[in-house]
C-alpha cells in the first residue's frame, strides 16, 4: 500500500500517551505480558501497527483544520523512528 503520510515516533507517542484509555490499554497490555511472559517489551512501532487510526493532526502534513481532521489507518502511514 502506499504511504499518503508520515508520523515520527515521538510525536505518535506524545499523542497516544495523551489519552486515557489508551494508557490504560496500554497498562493491561504490559500486565497481561508480565503475567503471561515475566517481562514487557512492546515497541514503538508495536503500538503504532496494533492502533486503531492516526489522526492527520500528528503526521508530518496534518490538517491544519481539526473539524476535518482525517484518520488513516496505520497502514496508509510511513513510521519515523527518531
Amino acid at each position: 500500500m502506499k504511504k499518503v503520510n508520515s508520523v515520527t515516533a515521538s510525536r505518535f507517542l506524545s499523542w497516544y500517551f495523551s489519552d486515557s484509555d489508551m494508557v490504560e490499554s496500554f497498562g493491561q497490555r504490559a500486565v497481561k505480558m508480565l503475567q503471561d511472559e515475566g517481562f514487557v517489551n512492546i515497541s514503538a512501532r508495536q503500538l503504532f501497527e496494533d492502533c486503531g487510526y492516526i489522526p492527520s493532526f500528528i503526521c508530518e502534513h496534518g490538517d491544519v483544520d481539526w473539524d476535518d481532521a482525517r484518520e488513516y489507518s496505520p497502514e496508509e502511514i510511513e513510521f519515523i523512528n527518531d
